[in-house]
C-alpha cells in the first residue's frame, strides 16, 4: 500500500489516500471526486517536480507520494505576444533624455553634480533677493509717508438739507418767542431791582467818601500833635544849654 498525500487548492486541508500498486491516475481522480466533489475532467494531478500525471501514469513504487491537485483554466484568444512586441517597439522608439543616473569621468553621479550647481546658484542669488526685499520695503515706506490728497465727498441729498434748514429755523423762532415772553413777564421786577441797586450804590459812595474825610482829618490832627511835642522838646533842650553856660 502506498500513501498518497494530495494538496488541494484554495487553502483546503490536504487529503491522505491509500492506493494499490495497480491504481491508475484516473482511479485516483475518481476517489478525489467522491471526497471533494471536484469533477474529474477539471482535475490536473502534478507531482513535486511539476510534471502532470497522465491517466495511466502513476508510479506507486514508493511508500509515500506527494501529489498537487490543480484545476484547468480556459485559454484566451491569443495575441498577447504580438501586443508585447508592439509595446517593445514603442519603447525603443522613445529616446531618453535623462542621464542623471550616469557618471562623469571623476566617477560622480551627474545628478549630484547638477544638485551642487543648483545649490551654488541659490546661494549666489541670496544677496540679490535681499536687495530686492529692501527695495520693496523702501518703496512701501515712501508710499506710506507721501501726503495724499484729501478725498472730496459730494453730498447731494437735497431733502436732508431742506429738513435741516427747517429744523434750524424752527429752533430759532422758538428761542426768540421764549425770550420775548420772558422779557414781558419780568420787566417790572428788573426795573425795581435796578433802582434799588442804583440807590444802594449811591449810598455806598456817600458813606465811603465820609469815611475817607474822617480818616484824613484824624491823620492831620495826629501830625499837628506830633509837631507840637517836637517844639516843646526843642525848647527844653535850648534852656538846658543856656543854664550850663
Amino acid at each position: 500500500m502506498t500513501q498518497a498525500i494530495i494538496s488541494l487548492y484554495s487553502g483546503k486541508t490536504p487529503l491522505c489516500m491509500s492506493i494499490n500498486a495497480n491504481t491508475t491516475a484516473q482511479q485516483l481522480k475518481q476517489q478525489i471526486y467522491e471526497t471533494t466533489s471536484i469533477p474529474v475532467e477539471e482535475q490536473v494531478l502534478r507531482i513535486s517536480s511539476g510534471h502532470a500525471l497522465a491517466d495511466q501514469d502513476l508510479n506507486t513504487g514508493d511508500e509515500f507520494i506527494s501529489i498537487k491537485l490543480a484545476g484547468r483554466i480556459l485559454g484566451g484568444k491569443g495575441g498577447f505576444g504580438s501586443m508585447l512586441r508592439a509595446q517593445g517597439g514603442r519603447m525603443n522608439a522613445q529616446k531618453t533624455t535623462n542621464f542623471e543616473a550616469c557618471r562623469d569621468l571623476q566617477g560622480r553621479r551627474i545628478r549630484t553634480v547638477n544638485d551642487a550647481k543648483k545649490l551654488q546658484e541659490e546661494l549666489d542669488a541670496i544677496p540679490e533677493r535681499e536687495a530686492e526685499k529692501r527695495e520693496k520695503l523702501k518703496k512701501k515706506i515712501e508710499e506710506a509717508l507721501k501726503e495724499r490728497e484729501p478725498k472730496k465727498y459730494l453730498f447731494d441729498d437735497n431733502k436732508f438739507l431742506e429738513d435741516k434748514e427747517d429744523v434750524v429755523e424752527s429752533v430759532k423762532s422758538a428761542v426768540g418767542d421764549a425770550l420775548k415772553r420772558q422779557k414781558l413777564t419780568h420787566s417790572p421786577v428788573k426795573k425795581a431791582a435796578t433802582a434799588s441797586t442804583s440807590v444802594s450804590l449811591f449810598d455806598d459812595d456817600i458813606t465811603s467818601d465820609e469815611d475817607e474825610d474822617e480818616e484824613e482829618e484824624g491823620e492831620e490832627e495826629d501830625v499837628e500833635e506830633k509837631d507840637e511835642e517836637q517844639e516843646k522838646v526843642d525848647v527844653k533842650g535850648k534852656g538846658k544849654k543856656r543854664s550850663r553856660k
